[in-house]
């Protein structure tokens, strides 16, 4: 008897109807020489610092750094019982081997060594590598599996990423937190990201804006441009060409062609579905996964944008079996070439996010919104990918008026190409982007010749002001994300983040939630905006936890052990004295100040009953005024409803704009989660507003 364990019990029950297990257990299937069971994600952790001595039951700042001589791990408490029937299966005497069937990836492997561990297990097992839950996959997998022990490298890269993840984030968190007496949580992955949302909420808000003029010269139906930094001489310029001729100098013309974009990856996926529908990142990987456990799309924690040479029969097979879904008028599968998306160096543990053959107009129909629009993104995606480029002619126009060259840029299409299926898509979607919106604003050039000649019929001179930074959306801090090892001087760093940045595809979303929950940043519609205290604690924190050069060292010597090339206990040696380093550098650079704001912050608001401050308390915000003889007021907002935590930033906006931003991760009476926002009610209750489908 062979046991199968999955990473979650869908993916379990997919795999086990392809094997034939169909008869019920109590936490498992079985049937045909197989039982199959499941995790629930991590069924165990690394275990808290208590486990370690009563001295770390409190935290004090004179038990830190807290360095384990022997890493423990704990059951969850939430999954204990699957935890014990895996024991159990793993105990009986019919079972002579087992299938690791996790997530393909580091954290997959890091699920599933940790329960074999845990157990007590030393029965042989073999891996199952999937990146598709579709039958033919599964079976592919099942028939070329490899032993277990083949993948060790890359359980150590996880265990040391867990274990250094624990060290510096419990350390780092004690110490802010008992220096200024306000829980501020840190991480190496969570701080920078952090970081980035200050540092361009600082540029905006500091931002001085440069004052310029734009001359627009009027020659008949279109238009020559000219700026100048002058008020006085815009006029003057704009005086001495009115009733002028333009006499045109130069003309450039170029034949311009654009490649398709690539297939999607995670992170273009959760970037393009902000853009589009202000979903956020874990919105859309919520929604990918539910897709993918319904065999509707490929394995969604991808970091890759291609697929495989041995997967280009099937993709073309593929795009047929789209366009009966998503028709697209003029589409030819003649000019489709799969080859632009083939690149084996490319994928590693996993291809892009594709649609299965699976998809069909009828399943489409049914899905929840959010779901049909991201499948609907994949689906156009990968039509656009084998497509044709687009063609076009661009061109500039150097005109000559009073003395003065003045300019124009203009583009004609000559062939759609792989726009074709982009209008389609976004005319099915009903989508426009502000960056499409801009291009249709390129002057329409008529056919000229170099010499000609243009009686300028008006001259308006408009002032205009340079822009600050936008904040971060989650669309493009997604892409800080992705890219901010690109600029560091380090080759070696460069290259560790090159595919990776800050966070992987598959954390990325968490670690902005986190940093919401955390309350050091809210969202207002699309813009991430630091609060105060996301604002203090990137000041006060030491400058090594708040760059991305540590992911990045982090991320290259994780390639090394998975890689054989290092041990673990090496890169760990390094991580403790680099612990160490934190807690001093954190304890010499206390400000009292900046302790003294943390205090005050605890104010979020003022009583919506009784214009009182309201405080945070252990279970919730309320008034102060519960403690008034006189005139007691009871009013408080619960710090969880619906089973989600609310964070000090959301009950103050709350407070101040009697709304909340939307909020992701209720949780109804039916285990369902559901997203939405919080109101004040005229009597002080909080009620949900559902926002509307898009």
């Amino acid at each position: 008897m062979k046991l199968l364990i999955a990473e979650k019990p869908s993916v379990a029950k997919a795999i086990a109807k392809v094997i034939g297990a169909s008869e019920s257990g109590n936490g498992y299937v079985f049937g045909n020489g197989y039982i199959v069971s499941w995790c629930y994600g991590h069924l165990v952790e690394l275990a808290g610092p208590a486990a370690y001595g009563e001295q770390y039951v409190k935290w004090a700042i004179e038990t830190l750094p807290i360095i384990p001589s022997h890493f423990q791990t704990s059951v969850s408490e939430k999954t204990a019982s699957q935890f014990r029937v895996l024991k159990t299966l793993m105990e009986r005497d019919d079972v002579t081997e087992l299938i690791e069937a996790t997530d393909a990836g580091r954290e997959g492997e890091l699920i599933f060594r940790l329960v074999y561990e845990k157990a007590g297990c030393r029965k042989p097992f073999s891996r199952l590598w999937i990146s598709s839950m579709e039958d033919s996959a599964i079976r592919d997998g099942l028939s070329s599996m490899k032993p277990g022990h083949d993948y060790d490298t890359l359980y150590a890269a996880a265990m040391c990423r867990q274990r250094a993840d624990w060290l510096v984030g419990i350390n780092a968190t004690r110490l802010y937190t008992t220096l200024y007496r306000r829980k501020l949580t840190v991480g190496r992955v969570q701080t920078p990201t952090l970081a980035l949302i200050v540092r361009r909420w600082h540029d905006r808000q500091f931002f001085k804006p440069d004052t310029y003029y734009r001359l627009g010269a009027d020659l008949g139906g279109w238009s020559v441009y000219r700026q100048e930094d002058d008020r006085s001489a815009a006029v003057a310029l704009a005086d001495c060409c009115r009733s002028g001729i333009a006499v045109i100098q130069e003309l450039q013309l170029a034949k311009k062609t654009a490649k398709a974009p690539t297939l999607y990856d995670l992170t273009t996926l959760q970037r393009d579905a902000n853009r589009y529908f202000g979903y956020s990142a874990k919105q859309t990987l919520d929604c990918l996964q539910s897709l993918y456990e319904a065999k509707l799309t490929t394995y969604p924690r991808t970091d890759s944008r291609y697929i495989t040479h041995d997967m280009a029969d099937s993709t073309q097979a593929l795009l047929g079996h789209l366009l009966t879904i998503t028709p697209v008028a003029g589409y030819d599968l003649s000019a489709a070439a799969v080859d632009a998306v083939v690149n084996d160096a490319k994928v590693t543990d996993h291809h892009a996010v594709l649609p299965t053959r699976e998809i069909s107009a009828e399943k489409l129909q049914i899905l929840p919104t959010a779901e049909r629009n991201i499948l609907s993104l994949i689906s156009y995606r990968l039509l656009s990918a084998v497509y044709a480029p687009h063609e076009y002619m661009a061109t500039k126009v150097t005109a000559l008026i009073a003395g003065k060259e003045f300019t124009a840029t203009g583009r004609k299409e000559l062939s759609p190409g792989y726009t074709l299926i982009d209008r389609a898509m976004k005319s099915a979607l009903s989508l426009k982007s502000e960056k499409e919106k801009e291009k249709e604003e390129l002057t329409a050039i008529p056919s000229i010749a170099e010499g000609q000649r243009y009686p300028v019929q008006a001259v308006a001179v408009e002032e205009k002001q340079t822009k600050p930074p936008a904040l971060y959306t989650e669309d493009t801090l997604l892409a800080a994300m992705e890219t901010a090892g690109k600029k560091l001087d380090d080759p070696e760093l460069r290259e560790a983040m090159k595919d990776s940045g800050l966070g992987t595809p598959a954390t990325r979303a968490g670690i902005i939630e986190n940093i919401i929950n955390a309350g050091y940043v809210v969202r207002e519609k699309k813009n991430l905006v630091p609060t105060e205290q996301g604002i203090l604690l990137i000041n006060l924190v030491v400058e090594q936890l708040k760059k991305p050069e540590l992911t990045g060292q982090w991320e290259a010597s994780l390639a090394h052990i998975q890689q054989g090339h290092i041990q673990a206990d090496a890169f760990l040696d390094k991580i403790i004295l680099f612990t160490g380093e934190i807690i001093s550098q954190g304890k010499a650079a206390y400000n009292p100040a900046t302790a003294e704001q943390f205090q005050r912050d605890r104010v979020l608001g003022k009583c919506p009953l009784c214009g009182r401050d309201v405080v945070e308390g252990k279970k919730s915000y309320g008034c102060v005024g519960w403690k008034d003889a006189q005139a007691p007021c009871k009013f408080s907002i619960w710090k969880e409803i619906a089973g989600k935590k609310i964070t000090p930033a959301q009950a103050g906006r709350l407070l101040e704009k009697k709304r909340s931003a939307l909020i992701h991760g209720f949780t109804g009476k039916s285990g369902k989660q559901f997203d939405a926002f919080l109101f004040l009610r005229d009597d002080g209750s909080v009620g949900f507003e559902f926002p509307s489908n898009k």
